[in-house]
């Protein structure tokens, strides 16, 4: 008998999608960024049955008390009545006592174990939920573009993140991490955008609140510093996605070519157009080691490193996988997340990884697949939709009766 309609729910780092499988795209995008308006001054979790509200139009907000989903190790925040309920609800359209399909909740690839009984035990008492499978998100980008094998690279609003999947098995030895994100590609572009929109209208590129304020400056004090920073990072994200650009494979910012390219047109919030020139480029150059800010190795530490550029990335974990896998993983290299949207890309990322793996195996083909934007923003949540859509997935679900038979530790050995 064919599984149900199921829940499909990807929580991001900087958007939650919800919907239901088989859909082609999510019923509803929410920021995974809120205000929470509480009766006390304190720095607790956001809690309704305190009398707390939860505000997602920040510009209804005054100096909004600007939170997340996720705790400062990046995890969820298990508050009983908290966000991730109001979330779940107002995602979904149906209440606790409503939900009677089960979840396809995506995880993080590097969810420990730990972290995962947490969620179950949250999702299935506090939220309700009569069946789940934690779908890692790797995996599901997979299969969100036909492939069970490949290696995942994931640039999220957090961090970059390379996953080797074979045979929709995570390698998590292989797993590696880079702190740039597409918040931080974001920034930067925005500060292109402020050089740019001085030199020629001297002044800042300003957010859309503040180009239509009478008094941007009062305006922004009374926001607050918190909105400021969030809007002007959208700011970037939007003119990196419409006006950004990788530079082709030996990009020099000195070379006279590079000086003659077609300026890109870019309206401002408040109307005025700007032209990006070689500046496009910049932040997209982060990705590949170029112009990258330095970071701490490890607290404490004196020693301060760059981070590894992409291509060295997606070698290395292919490198710490069996020999035997490597070629097939890297036949399909898999672009995902919101910081991958940026024209370019796909082309530079294949060159760059073939300048490595051709030194000493030149005959391995490098092939990367990067779907359109709408779905490289949603990989994991649609190959997400697609597995929990299959009439063969019933088996898979973990009902709530092995729930309260098993106890949390079940997801673990039905969710891989």
């Amino acid at each position: 008998m064919a599984a149900p309609p199921a829940y499909v729910v990807d929580l991001g780092a900087s958007t939650c999608a919800m919907g239901y499988a088989g859909d082609d795209a999510p019923r509803r995008f929410l920021s995974s960024t809120y205000s929470c308006t509480s009766s006390s001054d304190d720095t607790r979790p956001f809690s309704a049955a305190n009398g707390d509200k939860l505000v997602r139009d920040l510009s209804a907000c005054t100096e909004p008390d600007l939170r997340t989903l996720f705790d400062e190790n990046g995890d969820l925040d298990h508050t009983p009545d908290g966000a991730l309920s109001a979330y779940l609800t107002d995602g979904l359209g149906y209440a606790k006592s409503q939900r009677d399909k089960p979840l396809m909740f995506v995880e993080r690839s590097g969810t420990t174990s730990e972290q995962r009984c947490k969620n179950a035990e949250v999702l299935f008492e506090q939220e309700g939920f009569p069946g789940l499978f934690m779908g890692r998100d790797a995996v599901l980008s997979c299969y969100a573009v036909g492939k069970s094998t490949g290696v995942v690279v994931d640039i999220s609003g957090s961090r970059t993140t390379v996953t080797p999947v074979h045979e929709g098995w995570v390698e998590s030895s292989a797993t590696l991490t880079s702190p740039v994100s597409g918040d931080m590609m974001d920034i930067k572009f925005k500060e292109v955008l402020d050089e740019i929109s001085n030199a020629k209208h001297g002044g800042d590129a300003l957010p859309k609140y503040l180009a239509g304020a009478k008094d941007p400056e009062e305006t922004k004090e009374e926001r607050g510093g918190e909105y400021f920073d969030l809007m002007c990072m959208m700011l970037g994200r939007q003119g990196r996605e419409e006006a950004g650009k990788i530079a082709d494979f030996g990009y020099d910012p000195d070379d006279e070519k590079n000086q003659t390219i077609i300026p890109k047109l870019f309206k401002l919030p408040d109307g005025k157009e700007v032209e990006i020139g070689i500046e496009r480029y910049e932040s997209g150059e982060m990705l590949f080691g170029k112009d990258c800010p330095e970071r701490e190795l490890t607290a404490g530490s004196d020693s301060l490193l760059l981070p590894d550029p992409l291509q060295n990335l997606i070698c290395d974990s292919v490198f710490k996988c069996e020999r035997d896998q490597q070629a097939a993983l890297l036949s399909t290299v898999i672009l995902a997340g919101g910081g991958s949207c940026v024209e370019g890309i796909q082309e530079r990322t294949r060159l760059e990884v073939e300048n490595i793996i051709h030194t000493h195996t030149p005959g391995w083909r490098v092939k990367v697949l990067a779907p359109a934007h709408p779905e490289r923003r949603i990989s994991s949540w649609l190959g997400g939709s697609i597995l929990a859509s299959l009439g063969s997935f019933g088996d898979n679900w973990t009902s709530k009766k092995e729930y309260d038979e098993y106890g949390s530790s079940i997801v673990t050995r039905k969710c891989p």
